[in-house]
């Protein structure tokens, strides 16, 4: 079958940083799909600009290839009598506009003969296929606000910003269809400064907008802008702080990236160090740097959407604003001081935590409250973490975490240096916000770590309580990035918190029900929030390196564990449930938890005078000798549940579970209610 080359690309105006790529991928996922439901395999790459998506084949058939379908009618006691065909039969080859003759009768499983034919069904059109499906598809992308530009019918195509050419075409041919008043066709355009409109090249379309100034390839781009970040700061003498999310950021928001060296004043220097790369990286997208010896620098490099004949005009313009900057910072840096974070503390009753929920002030007297009462599970000395949750959040009423936000916490770490508090102290409250995502680092200090925990549950159930749980497509509060945070700091190991989820919940709630300033928390709503931070935590399992079939069994357990525990069980369960015992252990179980289900069986004493036959007093010797014996670690405890594995085996091939005698019968459904319950004291095994 012929192919040809295959191309989409939607032009428009410029998309927010984060937002291209997403879109990019998933149009290149839909159209590959689409023409997989038509009976294609195609190989598809993607390509993503402020100002376009791009999906490129290289081979992509022309026409749907031919596909055969079967059509089952009746069944042959309704279809015939006597061997003649009856209305029925008549009617529905009329229906399928078949000839009766094309029919046979034939076996459809254990249900009988049925009606049968195979007809050809021919392909059509790709072109046609992908003309019907195109504006679904561009509905359908994900996005985090859609516009509306156009009037008429053309309002109901919506868009992140509005569309202004669209290329579509499978080599020669067009892809024929109007999207939000935007008719498709061959015609592109290049960068705004540097390119013109033109017929884009559908076999190398990349080269093609390579030549009007566009770098198209959103990979290509952002690691052409790393190495002339490195080669620029080596030409500078100087070592570039990496940070990946601004990198990915100006990748987002350049088609043709041009790095720019620029200094600002040394006397800015005299700032902390994050404060200058937060200026740096939030209201100007730069890039910091540092000098051989460790110590930060005054050059930055900046990455422009332009290829200038006078980068020292871009440089000079950049570092003006920077300064700008950087005065604030100083300013608000000598100034906040004059009053301590303790003195700080009473303003916080000034500021609002949510409307409905008090204020910021109350909350540090829960997260408070909290560390103490449970500062030896979580491991941390019971002054110095009720000091740094007593502290924690006096920062915001400062000048320079007002003007630069990003700053929280880490102003509260040097504030607290400052005024004379203890390293441990000051280290809690730098790093409690962290991690501020799912992809960043850790505290290192435990009582970091405590108050980061204290802080989470607390919000999650504040918020949940007012009925503001994110939505599929929204979610204003961060409340998932709260959990996912809480998630990962009770799941970690190297400084592991010996409390279940369930005892942080409800440790949290008793902080608010204490406190009666605002709410009560009941048991309905730590319910709804245990279960949503469940339910990251199974969405985090393979970033976490286990399968989401084996931590779901390991949280499954009849007892509940610090989540640590339930992600040791769950690695070990990975293995196990690949392995062929594992696998006949599961299936055993999934038999054991039918039978339970279908029987309502409680979990009654087993009468060992009531066994009968072999199997079965052998399956309850092993399971007692199990009992009796049950190993302390995760590891030995699934593998005496494997060495059950045989007797198992031998109970369900030999013994009648469900007796016509009701005393053997509820005796032998105790015999696994006990079993199924050893088995639950490790994780439910039947889940994998």
């Amino acid at each position: 079958m012929h192919a040809t080359p295959l191309l989409v690309e939607i032009g428009c105006e410029e998309i927010p940083a984060g937002v291209a790529p997403r879109m990019a991928r998933a149009l290149r996922d839909a159209l590959q799909q689409c023409l997989r439901q038509a009976g294609m395999e195609v190989a598809l790459g993607w390509g993503a600009t402020p100002r376009r998506l791009i999906v490129h084949g290289e081979h992509c058939p022309q026409m749907q290839p031919d596909r055969e379908e079967e059509v089952w009618g009746p069944p042959e006691r309704v279809a015939y009598v006597n061997g003649e065909p009856t209305k029925a039969a008549l009617g529905f080859a009329r229906k399928v506009q078949m000839p009766l003759a094309a029919f046979s009768l034939v076996e459809k499983g254990d249900q009988g003969r049925y009606m049968r034919a195979v007809r050809t069904i021919k392909g059509r059109p790709v072109t046609e296929i992908l003309a019907g499906a195109l504006p679904d598809l561009l509905r359908s992308l994900p996005s985090p606000k859609r516009m509306r530009w156009q009037d008429g019918d053309a309002r109901e195509d919506t868009f992140i910003r509005p569309i202004r050419w669209i290329v579509a075409r499978l080599g020669d041919e067009p892809i024929n269809f109007v999207y939000a008043g935007v008719r498709s066709g061959f015609r592109s355009r290049g960068h705004r400064i540097h390119g013109a409109e033109g017929f884009i090249d559908v076999k190398n379309p990349w080269q093609w907008l390579n030549d009007q100034g566009v770098m198209a390839d959103w990979n290509l781009r952002r690691q052409y802008i790393l190495d002339g970040l490195q080669a620029q700061a080596k030409n500078q003498g100087v070592e570039l702080v990496t940070d990946d999310e601004l990198l990915d950021e100006v990748t987002d928001l350049t088609e043709w990236p041009e790095i720019v060296p620029s200094k600002y004043d040394e006397k800015f220097l005299k700032l902390p160090e994050e404060v200058s790369r937060i200026v740096l990286k939030q209201h100007q997208r730069c890039f910091a740097a540092r000098q051989p010896n460790g110590s930060m620098s005054s050059v930055f490099f900046a990455v422009a959407n332009l290829r200038s004949l006078q980068l020292e005009i871009v440089a000079r313009g950049n570092a003006r604003v920077v300064n700008a900057r950087l005065s604030d910072a100083m300013f608000y840096f000598e100034r906040d001081p004059q009053k301590t974070l303790e003195d700080r503390v009473e303003l916080l009753s000034q500021v609002v935590f949510q409307d409905g929920l008090g204020m910021v002030g109350d909350q540090v007297r829960r997260l408070r409250g909290f560390v103490l009462d449970n500062a030896s599970r979580l491991g941390v000395d019971p002054n110095d973490a009720q000091r740094a949750a007593y502290l924690c959040k006096s920062d915001l009423t400062t000048g320079l975490v007002y003007e630069f936000p990003e700053l929280q916490g880490y102003m509260g770490g040097v504030y607290a240096r400052m005024d004379g508090e203890n390293e441990a102290v000051a280290r809690g409250i730098a790093e409690h916000y962290l991690p501020a995502g799912a992809e960043d680092h850790l505290p290192t200090s435990r009582i970091a770590r405590a108050i980061g925990i204290a802080e989470r549950a607390d919000k999650l159930l504040g918020y949940f309580h007012l009925g503001l749980q994110p939505s599929a497509s929204a979610d204003p509060y961060g409340l998932r990035r709260a959990a996912i945070g809480l998630v990962r700091l009770l799941a970690e190991e190297s400084m592991a918190v010996d409390m279940s989820l369930n005892e942080v919940l409800n440790e949290a709630a008793k902080q608010w029900n204490q406190q009666r300033v605002t709410i009560a928390v009941d048991e309905q709503t730590c319910g709804a929030v245990r279960s949503f931070i469940l339910d990251r935590f199974l969405g985090m399992a393979e970033a976490m390196g286990v399968e989401p079939r084996a931590l779901d069994a390991a949280l499954h357990a009849s007892r509940e564990l610090p989540l640590y525990r339930h992600l040791g069980v769950a690695r070990l369960l990975s293995d196990f449930g690949r392995s062929e015992t594992g696998q006949a252990v599961a299936a055993a179980n999934k038999r054991v938890a039918n039978l339970l289900k279908k029987a309502h069986a409680s979990v009654e004493e087993v009468r060992e005078e009531w066994l009968q036959e072999p199997a079965e007093l052998r399956l309850f010797a092993e399971l007692l000798e199990t009992e009796e014996h049950w190993a302390d670690d995760p590891e030995n405890q699934l593998q005496q549940l494997a060495g059950l594995r045989d007797a198992i085996d031998v109970f369900f091939d030999e013994v009648m579970v469900m007796d016509k005698d009701e005393r053997i019968r509820s005796n032998r459904l105790a015999l696994l209610g006990r079993l199924r319950q050893l088995f639950l004291r490790l994780a439910d095994v039947s889940r994998l």
